[in-house]
């Protein structure tokens, strides 16, 4: 398993931001499946040693979602959004993986957990990141039927266009 280097994150963060705001904002179905792609970046930090580092990845989350507020006119809901995912990762990642059987600093990619964990982990994570999201921008638990169904496609639709990306990325690496 390989390491990543901060220029490998700050060129993650560079595509995923990108294609966010310049691609998959404006790719959404039935007005009920909305794709948000910069999701991937925080599912790819790289994994720390328990209890280190997790006030860091906290604090890149919270910018990002505080990035993607101020294009999308969100008022913090994606930034909650995203902090939350990236706390629960922290707690799935020590679920999923065994002890000692990854090093430190390696980022949970399609190809280093394989298909399914790599399934498992994602849809879970961004899950959970929809859930906060759209019931938090719904504001009320009166469209409780309406934001599932949106949280549900939200959720496919977003987890498809990360395998995509990953799988583009391995067959990259494999040549």
């Amino acid at each position: 398993m390989s390491k990543v280097s901060k220029l490998g994150q700050l060129a993650n963060f560079v595509l995923y931001i990108t294609l966010q705001l310049v691609v998959t904002r404006f790719i959404v179905l039935f007005h009920t499946a909305f794709c948000f792609t910069y999701v991937a970046f925080l599912l790819l930090l790289p994994r720390r040693q328990e209890g280190e580092g997790l006030p860091l990845l906290l604090l890149i989350s919270f910018a990002v979602g505080l990035l993607i507020d101020m294009f999308y006119n969100s008022m913090g809901t994606h930034a909650f959004a995203s902090v939350l995912m990236v706390y629960s990762r922290a707690f799935l990642l020590k679920l999923m993986l065994p002890a000692g059987s990854y090093e430190v600093a390696t980022q949970p990619t399609l190809s280093n957990l394989g298909w399914k964990r790599f399934s498992v982990f994602s849809l879970i994570l961004i899950g959970i990141h929809h859930i906060a999201l759209f019931f938090l921008d719904a504001g009320s638990i009166m469209l409780f039927f309406l934001v599932t169904h949106k949280v549900v496609f939200s959720t496919l639709l977003t987890y498809a266009v990360v395998l995509f990306i990953q799988s583009i990325v391995l067959l990259i690496r494999k040549r």
